[in-house]
């Protein structure tokens, strides 16, 4: 058997003389971690984007347009897995890759969650898998394509407050369900990349105001209004009586 050579990208486990993996990625069904797939290299460049400009005749440089408001528009991004697998006979890498690329292909747009990135996912669906056999060394490595949206989502909405999911450089604990009697001043804060929508659940007969102007709300539950969370702190001025939660997610460029 040949010698073959390759890093987990995942810690080392100290004081264990057995390689165990410990990174991973799921897609659907699809599992690296418990499939036996070791990961051994990801890449996700900062997505391109979508500018804006024009040309003014007499006059220096030229207009960009491409931010609205405080945001920056990016394009959908390549987000590259290599994995591999490792002392597999002929008869099964090739049993091997038909399943993997059966498994990865035929799925729309699915959650993409990867243990390197703790409490985040990616959006997306898988654009290629190529694979390379090497026989001499009983391996078989292949090379995952997703096409996702640009920016990495948060698992839980803001004010979840989910212990193992806090990373404390860049993490804010708030509230984002109140009881209103009366008139109450509130701050959302989003500590995202960019506005995020957001959805709201009412009991009771509730005013909200802010700076995209003012809605009167009724018991139950939207997600088309004029609010949407910008990046940075909200304010806003509940009214009435009732309860009220925005539940939103951060998206984060990383």
């Amino acid at each position: 058997m040949g010698q073959y050579s390759f890093v987990d990208t995942g810690p080392t486990m100290v004081g264990s003389n057995e390689a165990v993996i410990t990174e991973g990625l799921t897609f659907g069904d699809f599992n690296s971690h418990s499939q036996g797939w070791w990961l051994i290299d990801r890449q996700a460049p900062s997505p391109s984007e979508k500018t804006i400009t024009e040309t003014i005749p007499y006059s220096q440089g030229v207009l960009d347009f491409s931010i609205l408001g405080d945001d920056r528009f990016f394009n959908n991004r390549d987000v590259t897995y290599q994995i591999k697998k490792i002392n597999e006979d002929y008869a099964d890498r090739k049993i091997i890759e038909n399943m993997l690329k059966n498994k990865l292909m035929p799925l729309g747009i699915q959650v993409i969650k990867d243990s390197h990135d703790g409490g985040l996912h990616w959006l997306g669906k898988c654009k290629s898998v190529s694979v390379s056999d090497d026989a001499k060394n009983r391996t078989l490595t292949a090379t995952v394509v997703f096409d996702c949206y640009p920016f990495a989502i948060s698992d839980n909405p803001e004010g979840s407050d989910i212990w193992d999911d806090v990373f404390f450089p860049d993490w804010i604990f708030q509230n984002t369900s109140y009881t209103v009697n009366g008139t109450r001043p509130i701050n959302l804060m989003n500590i995202g990349a960019h506005t995020v929508d957001v959805e709201i659940i009412v009991t009771g007969s509730i005013t909200v105001t802010g700076t995209f102007g003012s809605m009167d709300l009724t018991a139950g539950t939207y997600t088309d209004t004029p609010l949407a969370i910008s990046r940075g702190d909200n304010a806003l001025t509940l009214k009435g009586n009732g309860t009220i939660e925005f539940k939103f997610y951060k998206e984060v460029m990383i």
